[in-house]
């Protein structure tokens, strides 16, 4: 990579596809609201019944045909709730997401004991600065995306 820091500093960027998880599914539209509505486009998160199909999980309930109240006490948040402002997927909440599970996960890596990392501050992806006890640094740019269907296009949480 290279780097509008130092020229001995080092960036990777990682582009990490998204795939939504079992209940939901993820829809491509164009985004009417932005200045180029052709080349924008948003993910609109639907649920989907995981009640019915080849293989039904016993142990899931289904977004669409329980209540709220026993959602809550069984299983995990739908991902409209954690992820999505309105029914849209949020660059800036996946983005939040990630980098507190980096935080908290970090400790627990291998690479811990050579590098300290500080999470740098970004609305759209996950931006981390590990350095080495030499003071030696390389910094490591998470960039999240959705596949559009089964192309080899996708979306990326850039604007």
């Amino acid at each position: 990579g290279w780097s509008p820091h130092k020229e001995e500093d080092i960036v990777y960027c990682m582009f990490v596809p998204l795939k939504p998880p079992r209940g939901h599914a993820f829809r491509l539209e164009p985004d009417c609201t932005g200045e180029m509505p052709q080349t924008s486009m948003r993910i609109r998160v639907e649920l989907v019944c995981t009640c019915t199909g080849e293989q039904p999980d016993q142990n899931m309930l289904c977004f669409l045909h329980h209540s709220e109240q026993e959602l809550k006490r069984n299983q995990v948040a739908s991902l409209l709730h954690t992820l999505c402002t309105g029914p849209y997927l949020d660059g800036e909440k996946i983005a939040l997401w990630f980098q507190t599970f980096v935080i908290s996960a970090w400790s627990m890596l291998p690479q811990s004991r050579r590098y300290s990392m500080k999470v740098l501050p970004s609305c759209r992806s996950c931006k981390m600065k590990l350095i080495k006890a030499s003071g030696r640094s390389l910094f490591v740019e998470t960039v999240f995306s959705v596949q559009q269907g089964d192309s080899d296009i996708f979306l990326s949480s850039q604007p």
